[in-house]
């Protein structure tokens, strides 16, 4: 029973996660304090969409309106069709992205929603080569997803008290922890939910007219930050 508790309640794997605990790995946190922790956030969940590419996919081309040509980038070089999402606001939205990602042209990448008075009216579109459809597309699994640490200090101003008061030497180390007793999947990649920015320097005060959509983590060696979409 104490190996299935630890289990739930350890520190995430992963860069972010290390660098976390990495200012002091030996600290020790109740599991009664991260209970209370995980109780508090419970009511600020929010349901999510992960995403993860996938070689069973249930579209073979891409849903575009009548008459549309294939999505390129600036350079009229054809992007490759990526796999399409699912929201509650849009029917699909295909994602399409050159084979030489983005490091040099952000055009590279190009995302693609339809309205709901379009979705009567898409057919598939078929690329004049098949080596522009992904082997890999995405595809979703339902999740629940909670904030970032920063956005805790700037939206719910109640719990990050609440957490200091609990770990003042390590406050950043419980909400952590408590995190991944609710969300055990490390999230970069997503529809819906919170944004998982993974850089800090954003002021989440300024963000709160926007409507999230999803979140792509771009390849290391292609793109240093998220994608992130989201809409006024």
């Amino acid at each position: 029973m104490f190996k299935f508790l630890k289990s739930l309640f350890e520190t995430p794997k992963g860069e972010y996660g290390s660098l976390m605990d990495s200012r002091d790995p030996k600290v020790e946190i109740s599991l009664t304090t991260i209970q209370t922790v995980v109780e508090a956030l419970r009511p600020i969940q929010l349901p999510a969409q992960h995403l993860s590419q996938s070689n069973e996919v249930d579209d073979k081309f891409p849903l575009f309106p009548i008459d549309s040509i294939w999505p390129s980038n600036r350079k009229d070089k054809p992007l490759q069709y990526q796999g399409s999402l699912t929201t509650n606001d849009f029917k699909v939205v295909a994602i399409f992205q050159h084979e030489d990602g983005l490091r040099k042209d952000h055009t590279n990448l190009q995302y693609f929603y339809f309205k709901k008075e379009e979705w009567n009216e898409l057919k598939e579109l078929i690329p004049s080569d098949l080596n522009l459809i992904s082997d890999k597309r995405y595809k979703q699994t339902a999740i629940v997803s909670l904030p970032i640490w920063e956005e805790i200090i700037h939206r719910y101003p109640e719990i990050h008290k609440l957490i200091v008061k609990l770990a003042p030497n390590h406050p950043w180390t419980l909400y952590k922890r408590a995190k991944k007793a609710l969300c055990d999947i490390d999230i970069t990649q997503q529809i819906y939910g919170y944004p998982q920015w993974m850089i800090n320097d954003i002021d989440f005060r300024k963000i709160k007219e926007l409507q999230f959509l999803f979140q792509i983590e771009g390849q290391p060696q292609q793109h240093s930050s998220p994608l992130l979409f989201h809409r006024w």
